[in-house]
């Protein structure tokens, strides 16, 4: 609206007939129909309208600017104090100001050749060192940028920390406690900040949006809502990615930025190719439930890949020495015929699966992304667990129950201190290095844990050995896992660290929503799909037993 002050009434009661006791209404017709015909310039209706306070605003100012470069010369002047032998005379302030203005001269000069930004005022800096932000006016740069989305969120990592319960109810035995990366010294693991778990939102609501409008990219990602639009080209100019850019099993995406044609492929139905890649923190994030919440699967050496269904290592074994050579006796040659031996890890895929129907997608409150990630980081945390344990190598993970050459352990059908000493010390002290030591575990059922604890200390002393400190899920000093795919007859004891985990980075989601039974649910099928392979390391790290009472 026309603002109205008392110039701009008294100029139009002089110069266009409009009477002094005239409305508001009156007197903006007035302005309006002299700003039109040219009567009133812009420059004089600025002029008009300026408040009393801008005024005094501006010459405060003026003011502020003169008393800084007044303290900026004098504090240029003390700089130049002349030697205890000059005299006042010989070095004036005169002189200092012409030194001054020649100086600065200079340096406008080579700053124009250079194309440099000119420095900042006096001014400038006494609001800088007062821990302002200045904006330098007349002519200057001004340097400015815009906020991106996802300045919106914290970039602070969290420190994960194990629950109060674990995933069947149980109160966690290391609640509270930081997770840490056994495999990597102890290590404290970070968790993911604000902004990866915005960005994964992002990420996911993208896949199914595309799913939504027939699989285009180019639909999926103008449909999204502005903020996570910018979420995702953040991502993709910012963040690490892996998966494949052709959609094929060689993985040339590795834990990288995106290149120019990536990122149109992302996004552009126009740039061919089977692109299928995610940003790092999405793969990250579906972890990290089960990281919070698993018995077995913090414990073991996670190793992300980027690319190969089949992992080709080697695994040496140690070689040996002897006493007691002499003069003219050859030294002994070591036999290395099982020296070497193949270390191959087959990656399997992992799947999973769910239906949602079209009207929730659309009219959730809840942050959907966080939401989908969270359900297939519960399903993946219970698979990760069993094939830890049991997985058959076949079509899963090799189980520690079913690796070769572990060391086995008769119970003959009976719980006794004995037996589990025997699994305990089935283990050699050699394994237990300090690095690795923390993630030993004995893992059974909870009937097993309870029969453990259950042991008295004699025939006629119904006193429990292990005391009566149930909730500790501890036994002989070492974490007690449970994990209900075992059978009560089957427990084990080892080294988790030594189990190696390989983890195809690039986890793919897949949507749908064609078909007789989604189309007449109204509903979206949406499929996850991921890859891991695993193994001990070799059998010495654990010892077993399979005849434990049923």
């Amino acid at each position: 609206m026309l603002k109205l002050t008392k110039a701009l009434k008294g100029w139009l009661t002089a110069n266009c007939d409009v009477e002094a006791d005239a409305n508001d209404g009156e007197f903006r017709e007035a302005a309006g129909t002299a700003m039109a015909e040219g009567d009133l310039t812009a420059e004089k209706f600025m002029k008009l309208t300026a408040e009393p306070e801008e005024k005094e605003a501006n010459e405060f100012a003026k003011r502020f600017e003169s008393i800084a470069d007044g303290l900026d010369r004098v504090v240029k002047l003390l700089e130049t104090k002349p030697k205890e032998d000059e005299t006042v005379e010989e070095k004036t302030v005169e002189e200092a100001k012409e030194k001054e203005a020649k100086e600065v001269a200079e340096k406008e000069a080579t700053e124009k050749k250079l194309g440099t930004k000119a420095q900042p005022s006096a001014m400038a800096k006494m609001i800088g060192n007062m821990g302002g932000t200045p904006v330098e006016m007349e002519g200057k740069h001004i340097d400015v940028r815009v906020k991106e989305a996802a300045d919106s969120y914290t970039d602070t990592k969290s420190t994960p920390i194990y629950p109060d319960r674990t995933k069947s109810g149980r109160p966690h035995p290391m609640a509270g406690q930081p997770l840490r990366d056994f495999a990597e010294k102890g290590q404290v693991m970070q968790g993911e900040s604000d902004r990866d778990k915005a960005v994964a939102g992002a990420f996911c609501k993208f896949l199914i949006a595309s799913g939504q409008r027939g699989g285009s990219k180019t639909f999926g990602f103008q449909s999204l809502p502005h903020h996570d639009r910018e979420l995702l080209l953040y991502a993709m100019d910012n963040m690490d990615w892996g998966g494949s850019s052709d959609g094929g099993d060689m993985a040339d995406i590795c834990h990288r930025r995106l290149l120019p044609r990536e990122k149109q492929a992302l996004i552009d139905d126009a740039v061919s190719g089977g692109f299928e890649a995610a940003p790092i923190v999405f793969d990250d994030m579906v972890i990290q439930t089960p990281l919070l919440h698993g018995e077995l699967f913090p414990l073991v050496n996670t190793i992300p890949l980027d690319r190969g269904r089949r992992i080709e290592g080697v695994a040496t074994g140690t070689v040996t020495g002897a006493w007691g050579g002499i003069d003219d006796t050859a030294v002994a040659l070591f036999n290395t015929a099982v020296y070497v031996s193949a270390f191959d890890t087959t990656i399997f895929r992992w799947e999973g699966s769910i239906r949602i129907g079209l009207d929730f997608l659309s009219d959730t409150p809840i942050d959907f992304g966080a939401h989908v990630t969270t359900q297939y980081g519960e399903r993946l945390l219970e698979d990760l667990d069993d094939v830890i344990a049991i997985g058959n190598g076949a079509t899963q993970p090799t189980g520690i129950t079913v690796h070769a050459g572990t060391t086995a352990v008769a119970f003959g059908g009976a719980t006794t201190l004995g037996n589990y000493e025997g699994l305990r010390f089935g283990v050699p002290k050699v394994e237990h290095k300090a690095n690795v030591k923390n993630s030993a575990v004995f893992c059974g059922t909870e009937t097993s844990y309870m029969r453990a604890r259950a042991i008295p200390v004699g025939a006629g002393d119904a006193r429990r050995l292990g005391g009566m400190n149930y909730d500790s899920y501890n036994w002989m000093e070492r974490p007690y896992k449970i994990n209900e795919s075992l059978a009560n007859t089957q427990i084990f004891y080892a080294i988790l660290a030594r189990y190696r985990m390989y983890r195809r980075r690039g986890l793919v989601i897949r949507t749908s929503t064609e078909g007789d039974t989604l189309i007449r649910r109204n509903e979206m099928l949406i499929v996850a799909m991921a890859r891991y392979g695993g193994q001990l390391e070799r059998g010495a790290v654990a010892a077993v037993t399979a005849t434990a009472p049923a």
